[in-house]
């Protein structure tokens, strides 16, 4: 994000902010209208399974943090407070708003207590009843990576990259057991820290490997390589039964394979040399900006316009109509509201972000792979 004083511009970042909110609000507005598929198109299945946009987000935190550190010290509280600064205005203002709706007009009679169990980045006991800000659980996962980040980073330096290779295996091992016993892992891989952290840790790995080589990955094939992959693995997904399947083994393992194909699309689209024609990077940046706006607010959005307007008869294909009224009026209603929220509430908190970074790390031997 261009505001922020501690790393130069990455703009294409930005790009795949606003491509991971946009599959999130694309699949949320598309299942209010369309029963579970398993399409052959893998296109319609990344549709189907647009939730895999918050994998990217995960892989994006991770990445920007470590390019942004890379070779420097890290003010743990300095960090903090950017990252509270750089959420929780917006985050308060839509909990506030969950609360009160579900006080006033669902009846709850939710009080102080009910906000402090939002407040904490702990998941709260009432979020399955916040039925237009749902989403905001993932946001208690992103603050719990922020707690972590300086950490990991320090032992990283320390012992190599074994530190991170080893906690991914150490959580692979960790929801293999808790299927083992429970037969089911799905809500650990998916909504806790114990799955999504894979995805922050790839998300570091290609963050190095960006540092070290900003260009490796930047002949087309890899970006082709990358589409095909995160594609495949989301069809794949998909027809073992995607993310209503709550009993699938596979969950002791996605989580990681999402975020290593997503790794990689990101690592190959920020280092494609071929531009965008006209002012559509600058365009799909500003979008991306908004990216944190959108995703809050959009749950909200998409109830507003189903009431309203619903799925417009441009097709006689339920699904392609679908599909057509996510992209033509659920997504630009979203962005609209989330530019409003975005100027209002985190543009001007941004401004107050300042460095965490202390003088760069003296130089000494390259830690062991």
């Amino acid at each position: 994000m261009r505001s922020s004083s501690n790393t130069p511009y990455l703009e294409r970042l930005d790009h795949l902010r606003f491509y991971a909110a946009a599959l999130v609000v694309t699949f949320h507005f598309f299942r209010r209208h369309v029963e579970d598929l398993k399409p052959n198109n893998p296109l319609l299945s990344m549709i189907e399974e647009g939730n895999t946009g918050i994998g990217l987000f995960m892989v994006i935190s991770g990445f920007i943090f470590t390019v942004i550190s890379h070779n420097k010290e890290i003010d743990y509280w300095k960090f903090l407070r950017n990252r509270f600064i750089r959420i929780y205005p917006l985050f308060l203002f839509a909990v506030f708003l969950s609360l009160l709706i579900s006080t006033y007009n669902e009846g709850r009679n939710y009080g102080f207590i009910e906000l402090l169990g939002w407040i904490f980045p702990f998941r709260a006991s009432t979020v399955s009843y916040s039925t237009y800000f749902i989403q905001l659980w993932t946001i208690w996962v992103e603050f719990q990576f922020y707690l972590i980040f300086p950490f990991l980073k320090q032992f990283y330096e320390r012992y190599g990259l074994r530190y991170l290779l080893g906690w991914i295996a150490l959580l692979i091992v960790l929801r293999g057991m808790v299927f083992l016993v429970t037969g089911s892992v799905r809500f650990i891989a998916y909504e806790t820290i114990f799955g999504r952290l894979d995805q922050f840790l790839v998300g570091m790995l290609a963050g190095l490997a960006y540092a070290r080589r900003p260009d490796g990955f930047g002949h087309p094939l890899q970006l082709l390589g990358a589409s095909a992959a995160v594609l495949a693995a989301v069809h794949w997904f998909n027809h073992q039964g995607g993310h209503a399947n709550m009993d699938g083994a596979f969950w002791i393992w996605w989580t990681t394979a999402e975020g290593l194909a997503w790794g990689w699309f990101v690592l190959a689209y920020l280092g494609f040399r071929h531009r965008l024609p006209g002012r559509m990077e600058s365009w799909i940046a500003q979008l991306g900006a908004m990216s944190f706006s959108i995703y809050v607010m959009h749950n909200l959005v998409l109830a507003a316009v189903e009431k309203s307007v619903g799925v417009l008869p441009l097709h006689s294909d339920r699904i392609v109509a679908a599909l057509l009224s996510a992209f033509l009026v659920a997504l630009p209603a979203t962005v609209a509201l989330a530019w409003a929220t975005y100027a209002l509430i985190e543009k001007p908190f941004l401004a107050m972000r300042s460095s965490y970074l202390k003088s760069p790390c003296p130089p000494g031997p390259r830690p062991a792979p």
